[in-house]
């Protein structure tokens, strides 16, 4: 029998994408659903999207990002 083997990671996350993340795990009222089910969940849907698709999403992943950093400095 093979185990899944996990692997522990950090992200940055803003406090509102943490929000997010939280009442999406919460969605579910038959069934417990985790943080790290959240974040798998939105990578499965991720990889089903076009490669243009993906990038429009990174594009504005990255500009909101980057306005964030402007306004902090």
């Amino acid at each position: 029998m093979t185990q899944s083997k996990f692997k522990r990671v950090n992200f940055s996350l803003t406090e509102q994408v943490s929000k997010d993340i939280d009442s999406i795990s919460f969605l579910p009222k038959d069934f417990k659903c985790s943080r790290s089910d959240v974040v798998k969940a939105a990578i499965l849907s991720f990889k089903n999207l076009s490669e243009e698709e993906k990038i429009t999403v990174l594009r504005e992943v990255c500009d909101d990002r980057e306005t964030e950093n402007t306004i902090l400095k």
